[in-house]
């Protein structure tokens, strides 16, 4: 009885064990992530774009911007398209307010099917090297203003379907605080899904 008593001590003191390692391994691996949460300061109703305290405050004002365009009796979809085109490009490439590499921008305006890979790829792409914000030494790109930003409507071929969803083709042009090499213009192709426009490609 003793021996199988001690046997029983045995195996939960390995348990406990390894529970520890497990907790210690999950703290280790996720030593990168954001060691603070960042207050959502304002919310536009019945569409559920939120504004960071930690935006840039070219990024403030174009969602101030954007208020004022969805807050119309008529919402003009052109302006809609090309003011959330600009808020995007503004807050993706502004890594310097990041937090990680996880913490990626302009993710609110994505068209949801798409959202998860979108994440995928800029994590591993351009957030890649991202360092964790606090103790951070890097020098990191800023958008500091949108120097064009032109629509047309198109027509947009949904990828895997055969679908053609009327969209906007939004040409967009940008420069940051300093110059550090990298993009500076895109085509973005921004569609409607339930009243709401998202963004479902770029080039």
């Amino acid at each position: 009885m003793k021996s199988r008593k001690k046997s029983y001590t045995k195996i939960i003191i390995i348990l406990v064990i390894l529970l520890i390692l497990g907790i210690i391994g999950f703290i280790y691996l996720n030593k990168d992530e954001e060691k603070s949460v960042v207050k959502v300061e304002r919310t536009i109703p019945g569409y559920g774009y939120t504004l960071e305290e930690n935006e840039t405050e070219i990024y403030k004002s174009t969602f101030n911007k954007l208020e004022t365009i969805l807050d119309q009796e008529e919402i003009d979809n052109e302006e809609y398209a090309k003011c959330i085109s600009e808020l995007f490009i503004i807050d993706f490439y502004t890594l310097d307010n990041k937090l990680s590499k996880n913490d990626i921008g302009g993710v609110q305006f994505i068209y949801p099917s798409i959202k998860d890979n979108f994440v995928e790829k800029a994590r591993s792409t351009f957030y890649k090297y991202l360092e964790v914000k606090e103790g951070r030494t890097q020098t990191l790109p800023i958008v500091s203003e949108i120097t064009s930003v032109l629509a047309e409507k198109t027509l947009f071929k949904v990828k895997d379907t055969k679908e053609n969803k009327e969209a906007y083709k939004v040409s967009i042009s940008w420069e940051y605080e300093e110059e550090l090499d990298y993009e500076k213009e895109a085509i973005i192709y921004v569609v409607e899904e339930n009243n709401k426009l998202y963004i479902i490609e770029m080039d």
